[in-house]
């Protein structure tokens, strides 16, 4: 979410995106859940058992799933630091933006990151990015990036959100004057995101909440432009559910 965000694309063009966990082509408020809750911490951890490819989408009941969608696979808890392209996240993050790009498939690279994580003191982005599991990624065309790819960002969070993400389409100069069109997303269950971030998932402005996660502060929450949650077998086991009225 910083003003320079898409200059970044085009500077930081020689990068290449780390190599992560192997992708599977195929598939601040706390939870108001009897499940275990769901804690922040800053270890480095053992990779995480894989789940069963499970989908509740967009639902109210968190009571069942829906089988047969591809997506909804447990990330791994690896929070070993990485570049994907130029910007720091966790291999855990770097899974999941591999898992969407595999999911999407279109002309855009969800693995465009223009702002990674472990970057405090931003004041754009009001402490989302401070700490694990938040990135901004670009909508530009990785093969021409003159052209902005308008129609795939629905798209491209969509997919996102199938993984794992609360994601969302920000439009240019929402936050503040000269801001880049970009994806803003904070990965669900992250053990090392900020209290900003982990506000946008289940907090008054969250993405469980059926809102866009801007604060008070920035004009919002505004209602989820692009519809309801998308809750995983794994996110209700973290004690995640959907908190909309």
């Amino acid at each position: 979410m910083r003003v320079t965000c898409l200059l970044a694309v085009i500077l930081m063009a020689g990068c290449q995106p780390a190599t992560a966990v192997p992708t599977l082509v195929v598939p601040t408020q706390m939870p108001e859940s009897s499940a275990t809750p769901f804690t922040l911490r800053t270890v480095t951890s053992t990779p995480a058992p894989s789940a069963t490819p499970m989908l509740v989408p967009m639902a109210r009941s968190t009571s069942t799933a829906t089988p047969a969608v591809r997506g909804c696979l447990e990330p791994p808890n690896d929070y070993t630091r990485v570049k994907v392209n130029c910007q720091v996240v966790s291999r855990r993050t770097s899974w999941m933006l591999e898992q969407a790009q595999a999911l999407y498939g279109g002309p855009g690279n969800i693995s465009s990151v223009i702002q990674g994580s472990y970057t405090p003191g931003l004041k754009e982005s009001f402490g989302t990015h401070d700490a694990g599991g938040a990135v901004d990624i670009s909508i530009r065309n990785p093969a021409n990036s003159n052209e902005v790819l308008w129609n795939e960002a629905p798209k491209m969070v969509a997919a996102m959100r199938q993984v794992g993400f609360a994601a969302w389409y920000r439009p240019a100069g929402l936050l503040v004057p000269g801001s880049g069109a970009h994806i803003h997303a904070i990965a669900i269950g992250d053990a090392e995101m900020s209290p900003a971030a982990r506000r946008q998932i289940d907090g008054p402005e969250g993405y469980l909440r059926g809102l866009d996660g801007i604060p008070p502060e920035y004009g919002g929450p505004h209602p989820d432009p692009h519809g309801g949650p998308v809750l995983c077998p794994w996110m209700l086991k973290l004690g995640f559910k959907d908190l909309r009225p």
